[in-house]
């Protein structure tokens, strides 16, 4: 049995990732849940890259006085 749970996100009952519908409710539970890893994985590039071309977009753009 797995340990690792996902809520409903209809009725927020925790469920086994191995099952196809809610304990509680019976909706079919999403097959990409917004609270799983690869979600959080997804995100944490997105950002990283942005931050990346922030970055060198600044060092570009900002002048280079020194004093």
């Amino acid at each position: 049995m797995s340990t690792k749970q996902l809520p409903c996100l209809y009725c927020q009952t925790k469920n086994e990732l191995n099952n196809e519908n809610c304990q509680h409710c019976g909706m079919p539970l999403a097959k990409d849940h917004p609270d799983g890893e690869h979600a959080r994985q997804r995100f944490f590039i997105k950002a990283f890259w942005g931050i990346v071309i922030f970055c060198i977009v600044m060092m570009i753009y900002l002048p280079r006085h020194f004093f």
